[in-house]
């Protein structure tokens, strides 16, 4: 997928050749411009250097009026238009069904992990519960959070802050970013402005929850440890606010999930990795490495991506333009490269046994089934066996109907892949660009001024022909590089998304309740 920066007025698409259909349709319009010329120096009416063909072509009443190219004219656009609509209407079916499928299996890892929190196995670190102490709320106050301005109201702030004669300049006109010189200076007339209102939150309490490249990731909580919870920080702890104490919880980062979470994080990743695969490639080959959480996303921009060069897919770009605008850097060979040079990220890596049953499943929605059955049995022998908590069966069978609805928006997407557009209409769409490539310079001799028709016949078939272009690329969203949809890099934030599963408890959950409030 082909992420570009607008620019001014977008004047920066035009410079880009790989991945553009103006380029590829250029073939088309030039061939028709070459007719055009063969027609005005060797057509009907031809009188020396310089003779005009119109005037031996107007003898023909076809061409004498308008109207019969208009009609010819019209049903091109038609057919045309109506494939760019359904080519335009099968990439964004492609991308809702593909993060729909997303959701839902998300929903399974974040709904099997809430589960299995409130199995013994966390018994020893569970927060108190609000229900079992309701006679104590009041006495305990609410929960130590910021109570600052929402909003609205810090939007009305900084429109004040910029209409206000005193502190208006070109720098403090615009919010500035958190951490730098105008940050300090913007809460600091806020702060002076507000301070004598009661309640007033300083802006400095403001908190940015942007990552950064340099952070850790979130760490596992250690699930075993007695003292989890209510013990000081240590040199690898992340603090957390303990309602009504001084306390902190240690959370370490040495502290791996329970062997539960990672075996139910690797599934859900190996099947979503097997789903994409399937998706994208032709052949039964299917790519994967070990994921490592915390690293650079993939790049959308195939050609750009820093990896793939790593795997070795690198060309000339001469080579590789030239070959887009022909047609010809699409073939299985090109697309089993560019495939194996973007591997799918799988949460704890793929064993050589899983390899193996998936290389014996036949065909793409059989190693899908397969993934799909190992999941629903995990999920199934570990309701049994209380890893699911004391949760009741009928609550539990969300994780099921959460699966299924995954896999119909799977087999939802994977259509997109494997059923092609109708060959009748892309037999009729590209009919009709090859007969514009010959009519038009027809009607633009006969009808307009030597030159001028001879540009503005370069431009007409130059649109019909891109028209179609831009229907091809569209058609394929999983494997028209680089138009494709990053599947990698979705694979790469679902599987940042499952990692969640394994932080353990909300950092704020734990409180203490005094000895005669207890009682």
């Amino acid at each position: 997928m082909i992420n570009y920066n607008d620019g001014y007025f977008n004047f920066a698409t035009l410079f880009r050749v790989y991945g553009s259909a103006c380029y590829k349709a250029t073939s088309f319009a030039a061939a028709s411009c070459g007719i055009y010329l063969l027609m005005y120096y060797y057509g009907a009416g031809f009188d020396g250097p310089g003779g005009f063909v119109g005037d031996g072509l107007k003898q023909y009443e076809l061409l004498d009026h308008p109207y019969p190219m208009c009609v010819i004219v019209t049903a091109f656009m038609f057919v045309l238009s109506a494939k760019v609509n359904f080519s335009y209407n099968r990439f964004w079916e492609a991308c809702t069904s593909l993060h729909n499928m997303h959701a839902k299996w998300l929903d399974v890892g974040s709904t099997m992990a809430a589960f299995h929190m409130q199995s013994k196995e966390f018994d020893r670190i569970r927060p108190p519960s609000f229900g079992d102490h309701q006679h104590v709320g009041d006495q305990l106050g609410q929960k130590n959070r910021l109570k600052g301005n929402n909003t609205t109201e810090i939007t009305r702030e900084l429109t004040e802050l910029t209409e206000n004669p005193t502190f208006n300049s070109e720098e403090s006109s615009r919010p500035p970013q958190v951490g730098n010189g105008k940050a300090s200076k913007y809460r600091k007339y806020l702060n002076d402005k507000h301070k004598h209102k009661e309640g007033y939150c300083p802006m400095s309490s403001v908190v940015s929850i942007n990552s950064s490249p340099s952070s850790e990731g979130l760490p596992y909580p250690d699930y075993k440890s007695k003292f989890y919870g209510k013990v000081p920080l240590g040199e690898k702890s992340v603090s957390g606010s303990i309602m009504g104490t001084g306390l902190s919880i240690g959370r370490s980062q040495d502290a791996l999930p329970t062997l539960f979470l990672q075996e139910a994080a690797h599934l859900v990743s190996l099947l979503s990795a097997v789903a994409l695969a399937s998706m994208r490639c032709e052949s039964d080959c299917v790519n994967m490495i070990e994921f490592v959480p915390n690293r650079r996303w993939p790049n959308y921009n195939s050609e750009n991506d820093a990896d793939m060069k790593k795997y070795g897919h690198e060309q000339n770009s001469f080579v590789r333009n030239l070959r887009y605008m022909f047609d010809v850097s699409r073939t299985k060979r090109q697309r089993s490269l560019y495939d194996a040079a973007r591997p799918f990220p799988v949460i704890g890596g793929v064993s050589d046994r899983e390899a193996l049953m998936l290389r014996r499943a036949r065909g793409p929605p059989a190693k899908v089934a397969l993934v799909f059955l190992w999941l629903q049995e995990f999920v199934i022998r570990e309701q049994i066996h209380g890893s699911l908590g004391g949760v009741a069966p009928p609550i539990v069978s969300r994780i099921p109907q959460y699966l299924s609805d995954g896999h119909m928006w799977y087999n939802s997407a994977r259509k997109m892949s494997y059923i092609p557009f109708p060959f009748a209409h892309a037999q009729m769409a590209t009919l009709f660009v090859l007969c514009s490539t010959v009519l038009m310079p027809c009607l633009m001799l006969s009808k307009t001024e030597v030159w001028f028709g001879l540009v503005l016949n370069f431009v007409t078939v130059l649109l019909f022909a891109g028209l179609n272009e831009l229907s091809k690329e569209l058609e394929y969203p999983f494997r028209s590089m680089p138009n494709d949809l990053p599947l990698n890099l979705f694979q790469a934030q679902f599987n940042e998304a499952l990692v969640t599963t394994f932080a353990g408890f909300h950092p704020d959950s734990w409180w203490e309740i005094d000895g005669d409030l207890s009682a």
